[in-house]
């Protein structure tokens, strides 16, 4: 396959504003019997498809189930893939964070009964545009914390935080989820 990047040029008019929006979708590793995955360098045959997770989320549970939805405190969506490992062994750690203002209990019930459990988290960026992080065998592991403040004015709420390891910085999805059917109550 020859491959075609030149050229590689500026925004020109594009928009590039940054951030997330403010929710994230929570799927646990074993709630799923398939997930969207990159193809295998052999089946690559466009740009695309390096950073394309093709296929969709197959639930255990064909009835319940369905990505967690978490409504996120506005501008707390943080997503980062610095580069990691020696030279020509070098890959992504995509990390991040979100959060919520308050102290419910479902946001501590949250933090509780998904820390230490391995699974995928879907975000939107600001162009719309879904991606995944983690990848079968590269789950994405969270850590929740709390912050009670210490002052009256202080926020007070969860941060969870997230990590795992990739072959790619953002690794969109083909077939994004239909988050209103999700939320619909």
């Amino acid at each position: 396959m020859t491959e075609e990047f030149n050229p590689i040029t500026g925004l020109e008019g594009d928009d590039n504003m940054g951030g997330h929006k403010n929710y994230v979708l929570w799927i646990p590793k074993f709630a799923v019997s398939a997930v969207p995955e990159l193809k295998g360098k052999s089946a690559i045959t466009t740009e695309a498809d390096y950073v394309t997770a093709v296929g969709a989320f197959t639930f255990k549970d064909a009835v319940n189930g369905k990505p967690i939805y978490f409504e996120c405190t506005k501008n707390s969506v943080k997503y980062d893939a610095p580069s990691q490992g020696e030279d020509e062994g070098q890959s992504f750690a995509p990390q991040g964070e979100f959060g919520r203002a308050g102290d419910k209990v479902a946001y501590a019930a949250f933090g509780r009964k998904w820390n230490n459990t391995p699974g995928y988290l879907v975000l939107e960026d600001m162009d719309g545009k879904q991606f995944i992080i983690g990848q079968p065998g590269l789950e994405v592991s969270l850590k929740p914390e709390y912050a009670g403040g210490q002052k009256a004015a202080d926020r007070r709420g969860y941060t969870v935080k997230f990590a795992t390891d990739s072959v790619a910085p953002k690794i969109y999805l083909a077939t994004p989820i239909n988050i209103e059917a999700i939320i619909e109550v």
